[in-house]
């Protein structure tokens, strides 16, 4: 004798009601959200707030190969330079110095000057690129 099973259905989910409801909220979201409203938010950055370092704007400390010394162009000893960059330092904290070796000029010589003027009170100081013989000899 043969057994007949009887196969159950397993009942189908119907999702109609669920493609209904993602639809009404699709429209709800796409009536409420208004981009006419849409504007940009205007924020400083850093760039344009800052000043940058021009090198013609800076007091140039010229170090020489000799071992001298020439503040915004005129020869000066250390002492001399470290009084002027007090002085300019005390009316304006942010006056820009650069430190400018020649050809020749230790490393060593060059720090001695860049922390003589940091020792005076100069906040906005920064090394140049070595400045040429034929440079100096123009100016």
């Amino acid at each position: 004798m043969q057994i007949r099973r009887h196969k159950t259905e397993i009942p189908g989910l119907n999702v109609t009601p669920l493609i209904d409801v993602v639809f009404i909220l699709l429209v709800f979201f796409m009536l409420t959200t208004n981009f006419e409203r849409f504007r940009l938010i205007g924020v400083d950055t850093p760039q344009d707030t800052e000043e940058s370092l021009d090198p013609d704007a800076a007091i140039v400390i010229l170090v020489k190969a000799d071992g001298g010394l020439d503040f915004d162009g005129e020869a000066q000893s250390l002492e001399e330079i470290t009084a002027n960059v007090s002085r300019l330092t005390a009316s304006d904290r942010g006056r820009q110095f650069l430190v400018r070796p020649e050809q020749g000029v230790t490393i060593q010589a060059a720090l001695d000057v860049f922390q003589a003027a940091r020792e005076a009170g100069a906040m906005a100081i920064s090394f140049s690129e070595a400045a040429d013989e034929d440079e100096g000899a123009g100016e």
